[in-house]
């Protein structure tokens, strides 16, 4: 119980920390000004705004079912484990398609 609680804080403290780092992702588009670079602003727009949105939803999904299980006496401590994954994963993709969303010229 003790193991599942702090992987739930931790959980949480992540989920708020890849939902700003994704937000802060969007600096890469100052660079579009520069000569030859060119920006799939749909792209990286769309993903700055359902990132940290996604990110949020596999947070509360994990705490919730982390929760339910802790609730009903069950092993809880593999669900944050999971969830955290899924964020690192969410982050990681997010940070891949903004990179290919900004063309970088000469």
């Amino acid at each position: 119980m003790v193991a599942s609680a702090v992987l739930l804080v931790a959980l949480a403290v992540e989920a708020v920390v890849a939902g700003w780092a994704i937000v802060f992702l969007s600096l890469v588009f100052g660079s579009c000004d520069a000569p030859g670079n060119s920006c799939n602003a749909a792209l990286g727009g769309a993903v700055v705004y359902v990132g940290p949105v996604l990110v949020g939803l596999v947070a509360l999904v994990a705490i919730v079912w982390a929760v339910s299980r802790l609730v009903r006496r069950r092993v809880a401590w593999p669900v944050p484990v999971v969830g955290i994954t899924a964020i690192v994963v969410v982050f990681f993709a997010c940070r891949l398609l903004v990179d290919a969303a900004v063309t970088r010229g000469i």
